[in-house]
């Protein structure tokens, strides 16, 4: 429980940072942003992480989830939410920031 307790601070920090850090490439384009490589841990599953980015929101977690199959689809096309991996497993998530943005649109709806 120690472990994982660790690795979800290390989490969160790793997400602030990138939620603070500027861009450190000007030609970097806003697809490059939108999403990255994840690596899930052995045991570990889409919606375990979604738990972990957005403990107190489901509707947000429900954004991720989605975000998750979506952009894995050409690489993982089988992939489930509750599915738990038995080794590691590398996945791109949506950037927080593109999560959010498509939050509030949701909202003006």
């Amino acid at each position: 429980m120690k472990t994982y307790a660790a690795r979800q601070r290390l989490t969160m920090m790793a997400l602030a940072l990138v939620l603070h850090v500027p861009s450190l490439s000007a030609a970097a384009s806003a697809e490059s942003l939108s999403d990255m490589d994840w690596t899930l841990q052995p045991g570990e599953s889409v919606q375990d992480l979604s738990r972990l980015i957005y403990p107190k929101s489901q509707r947000m977690q429900q954004y991720f989830i989605a975000e998750t199959i979506r952009l894995n689809r050409e690489r993982q096309p089988d992939l489930h939410p509750a599915t738990a991996f038995a080794q590691q497993q590398q996945i791109i998530i949506p950037s927080i920031k593109q999560l959010s943005g498509k939050s509030r649109a949701g909202i003006k709806r």
